[in-house]
């Protein structure tokens, strides 16, 4: 398991721990895939090192970028790329044939920055890591609700350290012993929907030097997903505008 890494800080007071927080975020929600120059988002890292995202906010931002959907979406079913959003966002494997089906519908009903919310902004994630700790894989602690079956999962999904998340027939298809179910053929496309900026009040302990009001940038597809995580954080909504 990955070392634990916290930004209990404003970014820019301590740069080169918030590099390092930077560095092991790429590598946690792209499950360790090198990635070209333009790959990597500067303004995302930019509104991080500012204080304007916390380590949630910029989780959030990359799974949501072209550059996840094109190495995760794109070139995989449904049923894996669901597969890889719980390991690169939970830090776990799906527990079973359902929890996948019901983000498999919720990728085709509400949309693509709708399903990356629905883990990052989820109940689970704030209580495994809150608003400042990076994700890390969880296969060797115990979580709630969990079985050892899900350890076993866990470790099959597991590429090491010298792996990276390429293109592979969804694990627990193979542990069930079913067929993929058939890809998504007319995902909905949110790549031209307006976005819209919600600043809230985090309800939770965050580092003492963060600027108290956060800040989330979402599509409107994932405005609702984005706002029930942030209530159940106990967090308050101070405003929402609509960018550009």
């Amino acid at each position: 398991m990955s070392d634990t890494l916290t930004l209990s800080v404003q970014a820019n007071a301590d740069t080169s721990h918030a590099a390092d927080v930077i560095r092991q975020v790429y590598r946690q929600v792209f499950g360790n895939r090198h990635l070209m120059e333009l790959d990597v988002n500067p303004s995302l890292e930019a509104l991080f090192m500012n204080g304007d995202l916390s380590v949630q906010g910029f989780v959030t931002a990359l799974a949501q970028s072209e550059t996840y959907r094109k190495y995760f979406l794109e070139p995989n079913s449904a049923y894996r790329f669901v597969e890889l959003n719980f390991k690169h966002l939970l830090g776990r494997a799906p527990r079973d044939q359902a929890e996948v089906m019901e983000h498999v519908s919720r990728l085709a009903d509400e949309g693509y920055e709708a399903e990356i919310a629905s883990y990052t902004c989820s109940e689970e994630y704030l209580n495994a890591f809150g608003l400042d700790v990076v994700p890390f894989a969880r296969t060797q602690a115990t979580t709630t609700g969990g079985r050892s079956i899900d350890f076993s999962r866990a470790k099959a999904m597991d590429v090491g350290n010298a792996g990276f998340d390429g293109s592979k027939t969804a694990t627990l298809v193979r542990s069930i012993g079913t067929s993929s179910p058939a890809d998504i053929l007319n995902r909905k496309s949110v790549g031209a929907a307006d976005t819209f900026t919600i600043l809230w009040t985090s309800g939770r302990q965050i580092g003492a030097n963060r600027r108290a009001c956060q800040r989330s940038v979402v599509r409107q597809s994932s405005m609702s997903m984005t706002i029930q995580g942030i209530l159940a954080g106990g967090g308050r909504i101070q405003s929402i505008q609509p960018n550009g």
